[in-house]
């Protein structure tokens, strides 16, 4: 019954974040940044997500006190912590990386790819399911295709359609066609790739924990011509990608593409008025004011031909300061 419930809040989660991320910058991380990353992808897809879990919980950075806390935030909810070890499932060593892939033509209009991958026991988790959508049939419903067991749920009342590929990975799609689909090419052959995403996974190096990559689509385009700040950069842009290495620090950088300098110089103005903006704001913070003005001094705002890059060092020495004006409170 508890591992029923740890399979119908992984996937509760897993749906939830597919719904945000597809409207969000994606991430794409270490372990998935090679051509076997776009054999798990959605065709066509203008967002791509991967959260390389298992790099990110091998740092040094997490490692020093990080993985403790996530430790400590997952014990102090005692459905999670039971559940988890009803299944036997340790998220600091059964889940290597998270994907998440789609496109979002409007509100209505949302496809998205979720792929969980790691190591499952799927027969224990199937058993315990079964017993728990007989008890809870809006919350957990099972149907089956072929050999394929399906499980769907609710999020926010939006349907999503997962299934298990061997014991390797876990796959969910907004219906049960597109689930059925996604499973029989999982991992064979490389999705068909949207032309500018395909440009901006490009230029990530293969070393991130974290990498974010989503196209300006026309939406996107409409929402930022609305506003004043951005209304005349908003039909130039191309794509944006955010890409973070975690070793025993942080390093990010956000890259804005744009179709020529000119925009690209325009955007720079933009980001760097943003930036004046927020170091006023934490002048007279007594609170966050001296650490976060030592952020706003690490980064740097730089443009290269028709890209502008945003880019921030957290060092050692300025995470353990945090920690130790966290723990003085």
């Amino acid at each position: 019954m508890q591992a029923a419930r740890t399979l119908h809040r992984t996937l509760q989660v897993a749906c939830l974040a597919a719904l945000l991320l597809t409207v969000i910058p994606a991430v794409r991380a270490q372990a998935d940044a090679t051509p076997d990353a776009e054999k798990w992808m959605a065709n066509d897809a203008e967002v791509f997500v991967a959260i390389n879990v298992k790099q990110m919980v091998d740092s040094d950075v997490l490692k020093k006190g990080g993985k403790e806390k996530l430790k400590e935030l997952i014990n102090s909810n005692e459905h999670a912590k039971t559940v988890l070890e009803a299944t036997g499932i340790d998220p600091f060593t059964d889940i290597n990386s998270i994907l998440i892939s789609g496109s979002v033509a409007s509100a209505k209009d949302v496809k998205a790819l979720v792929v969980v991958r790691g190591k499952f026991d799927v027969e224990k988790i199937h058993s315990a399911a079964e017993k728990f959508s007989k008890k809870n049939p809006d919350e957990l419903k099972l149907d089956k295709s072929g050999s394929t067991n399906l499980y769907q749920v609710k999020v926010n009342d939006v349907p999503m359609v997962a299934a298990f590929v061997d014991g390797t990975a876990l796959v969910l799609t907004p219906t049960k066609e597109t689930t059925l689909e996604a499973i029989k090419g999982a991992g064979k052959a490389p999705a068909k790739m949207n032309k500018a995403l395909k440009a901006a996974l490009a230029k990530f190096d293969g070393n991130e924990s974290l990498a974010i990559g989503v196209v300006a689509n026309e939406e996107m385009k409409k929402a930022l011509a609305k506003l004043p700040q951005t209304a005349e950069i908003a039909p130039k842009l191309q794509t944006v990608t955010v890409a973070v290495k975690l070793t025993d620090g942080a390093s990010t950088n956000i890259t804005v593409n744009t179709e020529d300098a000119r925009s690209a110089a325009k955007v720079e103005t933009v980001l760097k008025q943003l930036k004046s903006l927020a170091e006023l704001m934490v002048l007279n913070n007594e609170e966050v004011g001296p650490l976060a003005s030592k952020v706003l001094e690490q980064t740097k705002i730089t443009t290269e031909k028709n890209s502008v890059t945003v880019s921030l060092k957290v060092t050692k020495d300025l995470i353990e300061s945090a920690g130790k004006k966290e723990k003085s409170k």
